[in-house]
Formats: structure tokens, C-alpha cells, sequence
């Protein structure tokens, strides 16, 4: 899985995005880094193989023009730095990042059709691979392309249906479904961040310079104290001081995030009692059987809030443990959480 950055406010967006994913990425990403930006008609983005402290080495990451933007760490799946998010459509309308996978909507008729239709009306796609590679997207010519690379060109071909940057994205995620959460930036629209989630993890807060969205409340800055779970199945638009929320497909479809709480807290506890330091995908799988429902259902969402309260509370810390990278000579990061002796 990966981890997912938006800002919109009155400082430049690029440098706090990157601080708010560096503070992440070992939980679900950590292995390829990029950013995005917006100034009125402009977008601007820089993206590589490797972590953030990889990304602060290229000459602009840091410093792109812009008071809205969006950042992401992505996990170890393969690829160059084409494949890394975000995201451009090709008219550069776009900037698009996500998390998450294609999930119980694996099969879903809009995985092939969509990816194909755009082709064909000229929309030239960057993450492909000559051939086949697991789930992604197949073309009529057998290459292979990353999802990601087709929703930000559906989210820009929904923009020009709709004019309307939540609608569009609400509309992109209904006609291509998967278990994700997904955010966009358009120089056209440059004064908000603009997102989507079906079930994976997205958080907002605000503080006196800005908005901000994260996939865990471990990326907000320490100046943030008022922040809420945006709900499964919603759109949103984030400006500086506004946040607006839509539900996002049928209300009656509505995913829930029923998992309680004081129970997700122990299981947690039971998990890192043994002693061993723990990622967050063996806390996920400690927690899974608190579902109360079947897939599609929120478990990241319970995760985060627990850990975020137990290092708050000094029950437990953190350690960062470098791995194997995405490409030679790169390391990749991860965070294992402990509980304190």
C-alpha cells in the first residue's frame, strides 16, 4: 500500500506536503517518492525511485511555486519513476495520486474498457510495460499500464465532461471502482485539493495556516488539533479554511467503518506484547477479524487511530528499519512500532 499528502493554505505547499509524507512513509510506503504543486495555470511535480530524503536530492522538489499540492509514497511494486505518483495527465489539467488496490472490484468491466477507450481517443499513458504485470490494466496492444496512470486521465476527461473538479473525481472513481482513496491538483482550479475514498484511509485537519489531508494523523504537522476521518464513500474538496463533502455512490451501498475502537486498542497491545516490533500490515491482519463485515471494509482507518494515540501517550515507539529499495543502491524505509519496557 502507500501514503498519501494534500495541503491548500497560505505557506508553499511542496515543502510541507514532503514533510507530511516523510512523517508516513515507513507505515505503508517508502520506496518511491513524488510531489505535485499548482499556481494559478501551472502545474509543477517531481517524482522518484527511492524515499523522501531521496526526493529533497533532486534540485526542485522543495521549492516548487504553488500554496496548493499533494504528495505520495508508494510501495515496492515495480517500475522506474514513471511508475511512481504522481501522476499527469496530458494536458497537464492533472495531478493525480492514490492509495490502495482494485479489491473486491478486480473484475469490474471499467478496468478494461476505460483504459482502452482513452487510448484510442489519444490519451498516451506512461506507466506501461510491454507486457502484462499482475493486476493492472491490459491494451488492446498487450502492454501493461499502472491504474493510477489511468485515472489521472480519467479524472482530466471528467473534468472536462463535468467542469467540476469534485464531481469529476466522484465521477472517475464511480465508473472505475477500487478500494482506494485518491486526490488531484488542476492548475485551472488551483485553490483546493480535490479527493475521493472508497475504504483506504484519508484524514483531514486544519490549523491556522491551512488545510491539510493525510493518510494517517501521523502526517499532520504538531500545529494541527482539529482533524476528522473523512467518511468511506465520499467526495471532498479541501481549500484553505473550507472542507465540503459528498457521498460518493449510493447511500445504501455506503461502506462503514464500524470497528470498535477500545477492541482494535487491544488487539493491537496483544499483538506487540510478544516483544517483537511490528509493521503496520501485521497490526492490520491482528485486527481483521474485528470486521464485522465482509470486504469491502475499513480497517486502516482503526490502525492509525490507535497507533496515533499509543505514541502520543508514550505506550509505544517507533523504530525506522532501511530494507532493500525499488532499484540498486536505494534503500527503502519502513516504521515497526514496539511497545515501551
Amino acid at each position: 500500500m502507500c501514503v498519501i499528502a494534500g495541503y491548500a493554505g497560505s505557506r508553499l505547499a511542496a515543502p510541507v506536503v514532503i514533510e507530511m509524507i516523510e512523517r508516513q512513509e515507513g507505515l505503508a510506503g517508502g520506496f518511491y517518492a513524488g510531489v505535485a504543486a499548482v499556481e494559478a495555470g501551472s502545474l509543477h511535480w517531481s517524482k522518484v525511485v527511492g524515499t523522501v530524503a531521496d526526493l529533497r536530492k533532486t534540485a526542485d522538489a522543495e521549492t516548487l511555486p504553488g500554496c496548493v499540492g499533494i504528495a505520495h509514497s508508494r510501495s515496492k511494486s515495480g517500475g522506474d519513476e514513471e511508475w511512481a505518483h504522481p501522476f499527469v495527465a496530458c494536458f497537464e489539467s492533472v495531478a493525480y495520486v492514490a492509495n490502495g488496490s482494485a479489491g473486491v472490484w478486480i473484475d469490474h468491466p471499467g478496468r478494461t474498457e476505460i483504459p482502452n477507450r482513452l487510448a484510442r481517443e489519444g490519451h498516451v499513458f506512461h506507466a506501461v510495460s510491454p507486457r502484462p504485470i499482475g493486476q493492472y490494466p491490459v491494451l488492446d496492444d498487450g502492454r501493461s499500464v499502472h491504474i493510477s496512470d489511468v485515472m489521472a486521465h480519467l479524472v482530466e476527461d471528467a473534468l472536462k465532461r463535468t467542469g467540476r473538479p469534485e464531481k469529476a473525481i466522484a465521477t472517475a472513481m464511480v465508473e472505475i471502482p477500487s478500494e482506494v482513496v485518491g486526490l488531484f491538483v488542476s492548475p485551472q482550479h488551483a485553490d483546493a485539493v480535490y479527493g475521493a475514498r472508497w475504504n483506504m484511509p484519508a484524514c483531514v485537519g486544519m490549523d491556522d495556516d491551512g488545510a491539510y489531508v493525510a493518510s494517517s494523523p501521523e502526517g499532520f504537522p504538531p500545529t494541527v488539533r482539529w482533524w476528522r476521518w473523512i467518511p468511506p464513500c465520499s467526495s471532498f474538496t479541501m481549500s484553505k479554511d473550507r472542507l465540503c463533502m459528498s457521498p460518493m455512490g449510493p447511500a445504501s451501498e455506503a461502506i462503514v467503518d464500524d470497528m470498535d475502537r477500545g477492541q482494535a486498542r487491544q488487539a493491537i497491545l496483544d499483538a506487540l506484547s510478544g516483544g517483537e516490533a511490528l509493521h503496520v500490515g501485521a497490526l492490520l491482519k491482528a485486527v481483521e477479524p474485528l470486521c464485522s463485515a465482509p470486504a469491502p471494509n475499513v480497517r486502516y482507518d482503526a490502525v492509525y487511530d490507535v497507533l496515533h494515540a499509543l505514541m502520543r501517550s508514550g505506550q509505544i515507539c517507533r523504530e525506522v528499519k532501511r530494507v532493500p529499495g525499488a532499484a540498486e543502491g536505494i534503500d527503502g524505509i519502513r516504521f515497526l512500532h514496539r511497545l515501551k519496557e
